[in-house]
């Protein structure tokens, strides 16, 4: 099997500890058409797309251990490589994701392959083996630097020793660009789990201090809102009673890679970065100030924030509680007429149900528990009652209605109208909820 073919990369899924990751092989050659080694650290994409770099660090590498390497290819014809390079793909290069019973076809945007090419952006990060591939790399470009030399003398004359070297290093050039090399894939991580990654790999080959990890990720020891999402997660998954145990593709799961958790913990830690700081891009600016410096506002800022205050003043603990509260009482309210509630999977079907066990109700979901704190002020005293109480009035909203809540953006929009509007009903017709509702629909009814 071809493992890389028209932009798509197929591999086996494995499942290690209940967390997921994607293995496969390809020549040194196909490794190159879609990464090599860089400096920068890409920590996400912006709104429109755009990758976000950290600009104040750079991941270096160490120029003897290249050297090495690249004299260890070049010198040695049995030279081998048999542990994993471990890679990152951004969920947002991703085309199409496609499961079959044994195996898995990743679909990647052109532009990854571009970037490469053009020495552009590099979106298919490297968490362990940059001085491998850069090593390779190096190797590469002395053969054919070589190569070059001797044709070129070769074309003033003929030179038996020359022509022996000439077809001895071509001949390397194709072995080294036709070695396989295993490589892991770890899709939609945070960077803060790529250097937990790249930490917990070296950890067990030689003790690799947390300095270096943070150096070589761009992550700085001190707090930060990426931190703090990250351990919120951690909480909110681990723990037995909370709405998302086992609910999010993270350790402390059991699931496989046809029946997993709808949640990736990268789609949650962006959402609750998203509550503390404006966009992506300040989320980066954010990440080197101290917390306290969060209290103040960028002139023109309007976006309501409410988790911000409790990051700033080192009350992360509200944070988790609100989401622990809200989301528990999203899975007490909402139910069948069986009494089974909504919110909860069911383990022995392989697709959600329903609109709350997707990542668009989760989202619509999210954006109600913002507007009742912003209308209500009170997140530092909420318990799940309290949010039983506002949730109440739209218990009766038929969430296991696909063709109303259809599992894409239009279903979010209207699910979170409707809770909306259940929760705080009009004073009038003209309402605008009402208005865009209509809309909505609609436009479903044409399709």
């Amino acid at each position: 099997m071809d493992n890389l073919l028209q932009n798509k990369i197929i591999g086996f899924p494995i499942i290690q500890n209940q967390q997921e990751f994607v293995i496969a092989k390809f020549t040194i050659s196909q490794i190159f058409t879609f990464t090599k080694y860089t400096k920068r650290i890409l920590n996400g994409f912006d709104e429109k797309g755009e990758p976000i770099y950290n600009e104040e660090i750079q991941r270096e590498i160490e120029p003897s251990r290249v050297k090495g390497i690249a004299d260890f290819l070049i010198e040695d014809p049995e030279a081998t490589f048999p542990t994993n390079i471990v890679l990152h793909i951004p969920r947002e290069v991703i085309e199409s994701q496609v499961e079959h019973s044994n195996f898995i076809e990743i679909h990647l945007l052109k532009k990854v392959f571009d970037g490469v090419k053009n020495n552009g952006d590099v979106l298919i990060t490297i968490i362990d083996g940059q001085h491998r591939i850069k090593g390779i790399e190096i190797a590469l470009e002395r053969i054919k630097t070589e190569i070059d030399s001797y044709t070129k003398i070769l074309r003033t004359g003929q030179n038996k020793d020359l022509e022996e070297k000439l077809i001895s290093r071509i001949q390397r050039l194709k072995d080294l660009q036709n070695i396989e090399l295993v490589v892991s894939f770890f899709i939609d991580k945070t960077i803060e789990y790529q250097a937990m990654i790249f930490s917990t790999i070296n950890r067990t080959q030689k003790r690799v201090s947390q300095s270096l990890v943070y150096e070589l990720f761009g992550l700085d020891k001190k707090d930060s809102p990426q931190k703090t999402a990250l351990q919120c997660i951690i909480s909110l998954n681990g723990h037995k009673n909370s709405p998302f145990y086992r609910r999010i593709k993270f350790y402390g799961g059991n699931y496989s890679i046809k029946n997993s958790p709808p949640l990736t913990q990268a789609t949650m830690a962006k959402s609750i970065i998203g509550l503390i700081s404006e966009n992506l891009r300040e989320a980066e600016r954010d990440r080197n100030k101290n917390r306290k410096e969060l209290n103040q506002r960028t002139v023109g800022s309007n976006i309501y924030l409410p988790f911000r205050k409790y990051y700033a003043n080192n009350n992360d603990f509200i944070i988790s509680d609100n989401l622990f509260f809200f989301f528990n009482a999203v899975k007490n309210t909402f139910k069948d007429k069986k009494g089974k509630s909504f919110w909860i999977l069911d383990n022995d079907i392989q697709k959600p149900q329903n609109i709350f066990q997707t990542t668009v109700g989760y989202e619509a979901l999210l954006k109600i528990l913002v507007d009742i704190l912003f209308k209500e002020k009170i997140a530092d005293k909420a318990t799940v009652v309290f949010y039983e109480t506002i949730l109440n009035s739209a218990r009766n909203l038929k969430i296991d209605d696909t063709m109303r809540y259809p599992f894409n953006n239009r279903g979010k929009k209207i699910l979170y109208l409707d809770l909306s509007v259940a929760i705080w009903p009009p004073s009038e017709l003209d309402d605008i909820r009402l208005t865009q509702l209509k809309s909505l629909i609609e436009t479903n009814d044409l399709e």
